[in-house]
């Protein structure tokens, strides 16, 4: 049975709460399964040309910050799995700005973007939904500080639930 409350903050780096208290309690997997109809709705109001709009000198274009969001799941994910089968070994921290850099998003286009979104986190509902209960509560080592499985988990639907809230007030999506 997944999580329905939020971790303590002893499971995460303190830098994760922003995210984790943006996240209900419940059900997480419920959570993140409902949020890809709220966020490809959002999605689905930009256009190919709107994607490309930065809201400020030196921000990152929509198109990178969708991309961000992807690679940032993949992370999230694959450190859960790790940690959910008893990884021993320290996880890497990873940095977002190179990350978006050496991707080259903006020569992507936005549909196949959305797109990617959407199957990468159906890929996220799908590993979490046969977790087994005991794994959630493993705890493990993530970018040097005590992680566990379930704090990943509402990691991942907070860190969404930010860029939602970016997208609407700094990108103008409605």
């Amino acid at each position: 049975m997944p999580p329905t409350t939020r971790p303590a903050p002893g499971e995460y780096l303190p830098y994760f709460g922003r995210y984790i208290s943006l996240v209900p309690e419940g059900d997480i997997v419920e959570q993140l399964q409902t949020q890809i109809g709220a966020t490809m709705a959002l999605l689905h109001t930009v256009s190919e040309e709107k994607s490309s709009f930065r809201y400020a000198p030196g921000k990152w274009s929509m198109k990178q910050s969708l991309g961000h969001i992807i690679d940032t799941e993949r992370v999230f994910a694959y450190r859960l799995l790790a940690i959910a089968r008893g990884e021993k070994a320290a996880l890497p921290s990873f940095d977002q700005d190179e990350y978006v850099h050496g991707a080259d998003f903006d020569n992507s286009s936005w549909a196949y973007l959305v797109a990617e979104f959407e199957l990468v986190r159906r890929a996220t509902v799908a590993m979490l939904k046969n977790l087994p209960e005991f794994a959630w509560e493993r705890i493990g080592t993530a970018s040097g500080a005590p992680t566990s499985a379930r704090a990943l988990a509402f990691m991942m639907a907070g860190h969404e639930l930010y860029h939602q809230a970016i997208f609407r007030e700094r990108y103008l999506v409605a």
